[in-house]
């Protein structure tokens, strides 16, 4: 857009310069639109009823000629009557013309009304017919900066995204504003860090300017650049650090609110606030769009989560309590399907965000704390699959996505459903739509004999559950911490209870001290522990149970026993020895290790040494003479056929996951004998 400034330094013929130095600075970017020329007659009713008679538009630059070296009081009095016309007109300025003279300055009187009224006065020698073509200069000048401005319009609305929630918006539209005005651009908040910057070293050029922001410094240049900050939080006005409004300091919710930071070797024209002025308002969309976003999500998810925890330990009174609001409903049934969804090399939160709100009134989704690609679903076992169904199509849609899926399970039994459909999603790459279905075949304990089974892993946990010599609540974390801990690398253990990993490694370092066991340095212990667990978990075969799990902590009271339940419990050898002859374990074994024994590589040895040295990558190495990279490739490929869920780097036990890896050990033992598990001797 043509300025003042423009004529002057642009259009050297006109010989235009500012009656008062201080005028440059202040009046310079005002824009021009058209001049309208005309004589400065000495009669001031008829200059007046001439410019009464001109249509003026904003902008327009009114030049008078004099027919002398200087002003006569004549003309002084008509230039103070045309001052205030001017003032009324908002014109942009008044040029005062001696054609071949110097017009040095004016009377002061002239010129403090002038400064009163902010009418800028500017003087000129040049002749007339200099400014013979300046109007048709001005039009095409108006027209290229009009059709540079739809440019960069139309550029700003293709980088809106279809949703402003979308959370690259903001770095859209700051590399847009970064191309339009050639500037570094700055997007940040307090709290959240940096939103987008363009280019991406704008944040080290700018850091200072916000700072200095937040203490009321709006615009600033420092000889080099030109920096302007603007307040883009939602219902925050546009200046900064005015006590009590929002945005500012000590304002509820001050400390999250978004600035744009823009700084450029150029001084902000009119053109350039206003397409900065756009800019804002879009971003103040896109953030309170992301904010509700969050807030619509966030909240629930957190709830959803808990809920899904409670489940997971069969505290469902608690789950329903938790599980609060309209879709409260969910948990009012008898049984429920469990899906798992891994999201591969694609990022988690677009397709959660799609599951929540898909399924937001038919199933209970949530991120899995330990592994950042799974989504848990938890689907309500009532008339109809639709929600199976949706999740299908979901999958099918979505690259490298993989599901799993449990077989109905009672909704206090929900952590089984898990562990059925966790492993289902390791083994549903191999299958075409993938997608598996899970269920008792992937887990050993369910095929034991129920009551020889719960007495062996009451009598194995019983220092823990019977005889525990500590504080009950004590008892209740070890309990609690136990399957994760065993079942997961420490720090995916600590994610999942919310605790430190240190806390994760002195809990199994005590629970393992109470049972007698070394749980972190024998793979034997580790997986009996795990089967034993597993077994405490399933329900029992009917009314009687061998042991009240569900007694107070503290009480140490057995339920009655049932007539069946054998006087003395056996001992793990007994207990095989059972399953093998009365339910089909062998048959089981086979079954599972069906697609690692057709490897030609071996991988079955690979296992059998890797579980006989206690899980180390080192020690299997050195046994079967190959070197560790080609132990933990064999181990890492079985775990993609298998579904077990190995580290990159298997340094020790505590790398695996060790719930697949109890399974896969006992199914080794049952087929081929190793590893050599045995019965752990009290007291060692």
């Amino acid at each position: 857009m043509p300025t003042l400034d423009y004529l002057i330094n642009e259009r050297q013929q006109l010989r235009l310069r500012f009656l008062q130095p201080g005028h440059a600075s202040r009046h310079g970017a005002t824009r021009v639109t058209e001049v309208v020329a005309r004589p400065l007659t000495e009669a001031p009713h008829t200059l007046g009823d001439l410019a009464a008679d001109t249509p003026f538009e904003d902008g327009t630059l009114f030049l008078v000629t004099m027919d002398t070296p200087r002003p006569t009081p004549a003309h002084l009095r008509a230039l103070d009557h045309l001052i205030r016309l001017l003032d009324r007109r908002k014109a942009a300025g008044l040029v005062i013309g001696t054609p071949g003279h110097d017009l040095r300055t004016l009377p002061d009187a002239t010129l403090t009304a002038a400064n009163r009224l902010e009418l800028p006065l500017l003087a000129t020698s040049a002749e007339t017919t200099a400014w013979a073509h300046v109007n048709e200069d001005l039009r095409l000048r108006r027209a290229q900066f009009a059709e540079r401005q739809v440019q960069h319009l139309d550029g700003l609305l293709n980088r809106l995204p279809a949703r402003l929630a979308d959370p690259t918006a903001a770095r859209r539209i700051a590399d847009w504003l970064s191309v339009a005005l050639d500037a570094e651009v700055l997007v940040s908040s307090a709290r959240r860090g940096v939103l987008a910057a363009a280019p991406d070293s704008a944040p080290a050029g700018l850091a200072h300017a916000v700072i200095t922001s937040a203490h009321g410094a709006r615009e600033a240049h420092d000889g080099a650049m030109h920096t302007r900050i603007v307040s883009i939080s939602p219902g925050s006005p546009g200046s900064l650090g005015s006590p009590g409004s929002p945005g500012s300091p000590g304002f509820p919710g001050g400390d999250d609110e978004v600035r744009l930071a823009i700084a450029t070797h150029e001084p902000f024209d009119r053109a350039a606030t206003a397409l900065i002025q756009h800019a804002a308002k879009l971003l103040g969309l896109c953030d309170q769009a992301r904010r509700e976003q969050l807030a619509r999500t966030r909240t629930p998810r957190a709830v959803r989560h808990a809920a899904f925890q409670l489940l997971m330990r069969g505290e469902t009174v608690l789950a329903q309590v938790v599980y609060t609001g309209a879709a409260q409903a969910l948990l009012d049934t008898d049984t429920a399907r469990v899906f798992v969804v891994d999201t591969g090399p694609q990022e988690r939160e677009a397709t959660l965000i799609w599951c929540e709100r898909t399924l937001a009134e038919q199933a209970i989704v949530a991120p899995c704390p330990g592994k950042p690609k799974h989504i848990l679903i938890l689907d309500p076992a009532r008339e109809g699959d639709r929600v199976e169904s949706v999740l299908k199509e979901m999958i099918a849609a979505r690259e490298g996505h993989l599901m799993g899926q449990s077989r109905p399970h009672a909704l206090a039994e929900t952590a089984v459903g898990y562990l059925e459909a966790l492993t289902a999603v390791g083994d549903a790459a191999g299958t075409p739509h993938r997608v598996r279905l899970g269920g008792s075949k992937a887990k050993f304990a369910p095929l034991l004999p129920r009551r020889e089974a719960k007495a062996w892993a009451a009598a194995l946990m019983a220092p823990l559950l019977d005889d525990f010599p500590g504080r009950g609540d004590e008892r209740k974390l070890l309990l609690e911490t136990l399957p994760t801990a065993l079942s997961f690398k420490h720090t995916e253990a600590a994610g999942g209870l919310g605790v430190h990993r240190n806390t994760v490694t002195q809990r199994l370092n005590r629970a393992g001290k109470i049972l007698s066991l070394d749980l972190r340095g024998s793979a034997n212990d580790r997986v009996l522990t795990l089967l034993a667990l597993d077994i405490l978990a399933l329900p029992d075969p009917d009314p009687g149970p061998d042991l009240d799990l569900d007694a107070p902590p503290g009480t140490d009271t057995p339920a009655s026993p049932h007539p069946d339940t054998p006087a003395t419990p056996p001992d793990f050898a007994a207990l095989m020895a059972a399953a093998a002859e009365d339910c089909g374990t062998a048959a089981w074994a086979e079954e599972r290790l069906r697609p690692v024994r057709a490897d030609q590589r071996d991988l079955v040895e690979t296992l059998c040494v890797w579980l006989e040295n206690n899980l180390s990558t080192r020690e299997t190495a050195r046994a079967l003479g190959l070197s560790e990279a080609t132990v933990r490739n064999h181990t890492r490929d079985a775990a993609g056929v298998l579904g077990m869920d190995f580290s990159t780097k298997m340094v020790g036990i505590t790398d695996t996951d060790v719930v697949t890896v109890a399974d896969i050990a006992l199914a080794l033992h049952v087929l081929l004998g190793r590893p050599a598990l045995t019965q752990p001797p009290r007291g060692s």
